[in-house]
C-alpha cells in the first residue's frame, strides 16, 4: 500500500489495494487511520459492484440508508445512484452546493464513499473543503462568534434550497435538529468547523438574515484555496470522506455530458454518532 499527498495537509491517494476484495484486518485499520487523518481518501482504478461496495461500507460502521428513496438502488437499498444516464428514475443533473451529508438529522452520517462508473469530459467534479483546516485558521473574531454556539440544520432550510424538494412523506421523517457549530471528532478529538449551508437555517440566537450573513463570513473563510481539494471524475475513482470534517459540493455540468455514481455511507457507533 502506498499513499501520496492531495492537498495542503489534508486528502491522501491510497495505491496498491484492491476494495472489492475483503481486506485483512491490518490493512483495513490502515486505510481507516490514513482516512481519518486525512478527512478525504481516495482510491483509483476500482471496480466495485453493489455488495462489494456495501461490504467495504459496512467495516466502517452500520450502515445508511437515505430518506430520499427514489434515489436508491434497486439492488442494495444501502446504495444510493446518482446518475443523469435514460434510465435513472430521478436524474440528478445539476449542481450541489457545499453541504455536510445528513447534518440534519439527530446522528449524522459518518462517512460517505463515491464509485464513479460514468465521468463526465467537463464539470461535475466534487470538491471539498477541510473543515479541521478552515477552524485551525479560524480568525479570533469568527471563533468568539461561533465556540459554544449550536446551529439549526434543517433538510430543507429555505425555499427552492433543493434542486429535487422532499416530498410530504420524507419531510416528515426527518424534522429540523441543532448541533454544535463547532465538531470535536470522536476518536482523534481535533476540532472542525460542522458547516452545511445547504443544510443551515440559524445560527445561535441569531435571526435569519445575520445568519446568513455569518454563514457567508465562514464558508468563504473555509473555501480558500488552502482548505480545498478538487476531485475530477475518472472511471473506477472511489473517494470516501470524513464528514465530521468535510464539507463538500457538486459542480455544474453540461446537459449533454453523462455522469453516474453509486455512492454508500455509515455511521459511527451510538454513543459516538450524535456531534459534540
Amino acid at each position: 500500500m502506498e499513499t501520496t499527498k492531495l492537498a495542503n495537509n489534508f486528502g491522501i491517494a491510497i495505491t496498491g489495494v484492491d476494495l472489492s476484495q475483503p481486506l485483512c484486518d491490518s490493512d483495513f485499520d490502515e486505510i481507516k487511520s490514513l482516512w481519518m487523518e486525512n478527512r478525504v481518501a481516495v482510491f483509483r482504478n476500482q471496480t466495485l459492484d453493489d455488495d462489494a461496495l456495501v461490504a467495504f461500507a459496512a467495516r466502517f460502521g452500520s450502515l445508511f440508508v437515505h430518506a430520499q428513496s427514489s434515489l436508491l438502488s434497486s439492488r442494495r437499498k444501502e446504495v444510493m445512484e446518482l446518475s443523469n444516464l435514460e434510465d435513472a428514475e430521478r436524474a440528478v443533473t445539476h449542481e450541489l452546493d457545499w453541504h455536510t451529508d445528513q447534518s440534519y438529522t439527530p446522528q449524522p452520517v459518518f462517512g460517505t464513499i463515491l464509485h464513479g462508473l460514468v465521468a463526465p469530459k467537463e464539470g461535475g467534479e466534487t470538491h471539498f473543503s477541510d473543515l479541521a483546516g478552515a477552524y485551525a485558521t479560524l480568525p479570533d473574531e469568527l471563533r468568539d462568534c461561533i465556540d459554544g454556539v449550536t446551529a439549526v440544520y434543517s433538510a430543507e432550510p429555505r425555499p427552492k434550497v433543493r434542486e429535487r424538494p422532499l416530498n410530504a412523506e420524507e419531510r416528515a421523517r426527518i424534522p429540523d435538529c441543532v448541533h454544535p457549530i463547532v465538531r470535536t471528532h470522536p476518536y482523534l478529538h481535533r476540532k472542525a468547523l460542522y458547516l452545511s449551508p445547504l443544510h443551515m437555517r440559524t445560527i445561535g440566537n441569531l435571526p435569519e438574515p445575520d445568519s446568513l450573513t455569518l454563514m457567508g463570513e465562514l464558508i468563504e473563510h473555509a473555501t480558500q484555496p488552502a482548505h480545498l481539494y478538487r476531485h475530477k471524475w475518472s472511471v473506477g475513482d472511489v473517494v470516501m470522506w470524513d464528514n465530521t470534517a468535510i464539507m463538500h459540493r457538486r459542480t455544474p455540468f453540461p446537459s449533454h455530458e453523462r455522469r453516474h455514481l453509486k455512492r454508500a455511507g455509515f455511521y459511527l457507533p451510538d454513543e459516538l454518532a450524535t456531534p459534540v
